[in-house]
């Protein structure tokens, strides 16, 4: 015993390191593992964002975006996003390399015509190219996240359905 009337203990030699170790470990372990949540939670693919219709302007030709129907958004391998008035307005600056080269995009997202603001991948898309669909840069192509979606609206707006490879070719006059 020692002077405040309390036990002695041996001291843990041999085990002092172990139980050194184990208590940083233990101290170390939340924290540690708390950082690595975090940064795992900014390491999803990059998504696209909502258009500010009304307050933005198209990256390719400079014209505010107002249409709800018609916008289109790239989103680079880094995240960053470009919006424009169109999908003609996008795919010309895609087929152009500018702003940024193919390598470098993410996805492109075109607007869904029955579900105005709502974006939807523009390459599974369903298109249709119809005279009487007013595109805000002429092209008159509407996309639609549903097949059966671009069919009814073909009863209204007659026209030719096409796919994403035809539409892009479609784009090759709106090239910046």
């Amino acid at each position: 015993m020692n002077t405040n009337g309390c036990p002695l203990r041996p001291l843990p030699h041999a085990n002092f390191r172990t139980s050194f170790t184990d208590v940083v470990m233990r101290c170390l372990a939340v924290p540690v593992v708390c950082a690595v949540i975090i940064l795992m939670s900014g390491c999803g693919s990059p998504e696209p964002r909502a258009i500010t219709y009304g307050q933005e302007d198209c990256h390719s030709c400079k014209m505010r975006i107002t249409d709800r129907k018609f916008g289109a958004e790239l989103v680079t391998s880094t995240g960053k996003t470009y919006v424009f008035d169109a999908p003609e307005c996008m795919l010309g600056s895609v087929r152009s390399g500018k702003p940024v080269s193919k390598d470098n995009i993410h996805s492109l997202w075109v607007t869904d015509f029955v579900r105005p603001g709502t974006l939807i991948n523009a390459q599974t898309a369903f298109y249709l190219e119809s005279e009487m669909i007013r595109s805000p840069m002429g092209m008159n192509v509407a996309a639609f996240s549903i097949a059966s979606d671009r069919d009814r609206a073909a009863l209204s707006f007659p026209g030719s359905a096409r796919n994403y490879d035809a539409v892009y070719e479609l784009a090759a006059d709106y090239e910046e």
